[in-house]
């Protein structure tokens, strides 16, 4: 019977490590606030700069909208970072990876 105890606890503690690496919370007015600098003056030229490009802030509008369809709901916003995350992985890179290079 300690056994099973054992278990569900390691169980329980390997989960709360999964729900403390991506945030459970997002703020909707913190998404408002990254589209608008996107789409501001000074945030075009910063992309401009940076990328050579401007930029029609599709990344943040989607973060946005998804906020706002479920912004309450915890897990889903968990999978929403994690997915995020190894999207930024595979297209985007690191710093790592300049520091690597150099």
């Amino acid at each position: 019977m300690s056994e099973t105890n054992n278990s569900v606890v390691e169980q329980a503690a390997a989960a709360g490590q999964l729900k403390l690496k991506y945030p459970s919370t997002m703020s909707c007015i913190e998404c408002l606030d990254q589209l608008i600098d996107c789409l501001s003056v000074g945030g075009q030229i910063r992309n401009y700069y940076r990328y050579s490009e401007f930029n029609i802030c599709e990344t943040q509008m989607n973060k946005l909208k998804f906020c706002l369809s479920n912004g309450k709901d915890p897990v889903k916003i968990q999978e929403y970072y994690k997915s995020l995350q190894e999207y930024n992985k595979k297209h985007r890179g690191t710093s790592e990876d300049i520091w690597e290079e150099r």
